[in-house]
C-alpha cells in the first residue's frame, strides 16, 4: 500500500542540474514514489544543504501547482509505517483500491485517501489537543542529546535517495495526511505529529517540510531575528520531559543560528545519532 509504481501521464518537470545530488522527476517507469502524487526522486545528496537545494529546486517547478515536501530518513521504512499507520488509526476512511488500477483510477484514488486523512485529522472529536502530548513519548536524558546532534547535523538524516510530495494544499500540516506516520506504540501518533506540527507553525513560524521515520523535519519562516529560541525551547522541554539538562541549553544556542528544525516522534529516534 505504501509504495506503489508511480507511472501516470503528467508532464515531467525539467529540473536542470543541481550541484551535490541527482535530481529525476516522476513519473518514471521503473522508479517509485509513494504514491501519484510523487514529483521527484533526489538521490545521492553529498550533505542537507544539497538535498535542500535540490529539494528548492523541485518546489520552484511546482508553486502553481500545490506545496511541495520530501522524505527524511529510511524512506522505505517511513512509506511502509506510514501505510500501516493510515490503516491503524483509519485515516483512509475505508476507500476501496480500484479494481482497475489505470493511472486515472490511481490518481482519483490517491486524491481520494488524502482528503480523508486531512479530514480525520482536522475532526476536532478526534483531534489531539497540544497539552496531551508532552510526555507522551517516553524519553531519557540521551534523547535531548540526540535532538541537538540531529540539529548541529542534519546530515544524519540525509538517504540516498529522498521522495518529494507535491500535494494539492497551502497547509504544512496536509504532508501528514499524505504521509501520516507514528504506527509503533511508543511513537507519537499522527495526531500527536498533527498537534506538534500545529504548535511548531502557529506558535513559533516553523512549517513542516518532511517526514522521516523517526523525524519531522521544519524550516523556519521567520527572519532569523524575529525567531524567539527560549520559547520554542520551553515547548520542547514540554514535549521531551527532562527539563533541567544542560543539552537543552546548547540546542537553544543551534536553533538560534539555523532555520532547520527536527524533532523525533518515535520511541527510537535517537538511533539515527549512533555511529
Amino acid at each position: 500500500m505504501a509504495e506503489r509504481s508511480v507511472s501516470g501521464r503528467r508532464k515531467r518537470a525539467d529540473y536542470g542540474e543541481v550541484a551535490g545530488a541527482v535530481l529525476q522527476a516522476l513519473p518514471d517507469e521503473g522508479h517509485r514514489g509513494a504514491n501519484r502524487l510523487s514529483v521527484a526522486l533526489i538521490t545521492d545528496p553529498e550533505s542537507f544543504d544539497a538535498l535542500l537545494a535540490a529539494f528548492r529546486r523541485v518546489e520552484a517547478a511546482h508553486l502553481r501547482v500545490g506545496r511541495c515536501f520530501l522524505t527524511l530518513d529510511d524512506p522505505n521504512q517511513c512509506l511502509y509505517t506510514s501505510g500501516h499507520a493510515r490503516a491503524k488509526h483509519d485515516l483512509d476512511g475505508d476507500i476501496a483500491y480500484p479494481d482497475d488500477d489505470t493511472d486515472d483510477a490511481l490518481a482519483v484514488y490517491d486524491a481520494a485517501v488524502f482528503e480523508s486523512a486531512g479530514a480525520a485529522l482536522r475532526d476536532p472529536d478526534r483531534a489531539v489537543r497540544w497539552e496531551d502530548v508532552g510526555n507522551s513519548l517516553v524519553t531519557a536524558p540521551s534523547d535531548i542529546e540526540a535532538l541537538v546532534a540531529l540539529n548541529r547535523d542534519p546530515g544524519l538524516v540525509v538517504d540516498d535517495v529522498h521522495v518529494v510530495q507535491c500535494l494539492p494544499t497551502t497547509d504544512h500540516t496536509d504532508l501528514l495526511a499524505d504521509l501520516p506516520n507514528g504506527y509503533f506504540a511508543g511513537d507519537w501518533t499522527p495526531f500527536e505529529c498533527h498537534a506538534v506540527a500545529r504548535r511548531m507553525g502557529e506558535r513559533h513560524g516553523y512549517a513542516l517540510m518532511g517526514i522521516g521515520a523517526s523525524t519531522l523535519g521544519f524550516l523556519s519562516v521567520l527572519d532569523p531575528g524575529q525567531r524567539d529560541a527560549d520559547a520554542l525551547i520551553a515547548d520542547l522541554r514540554e514535549l521531551y520531559g527532562h527539563r533541567d539538562v544542560d543539552a537543552w541549553n546548547e540546542l537553544a544556542d543551534l536553533l538560534r543560528g539555523s532555520a532547520v528544525l527536527l524533532l523525533g516522534y518515535t520511541e527510537n529516534f535517537a538511533d539515527l545519532t549512533e555511529t
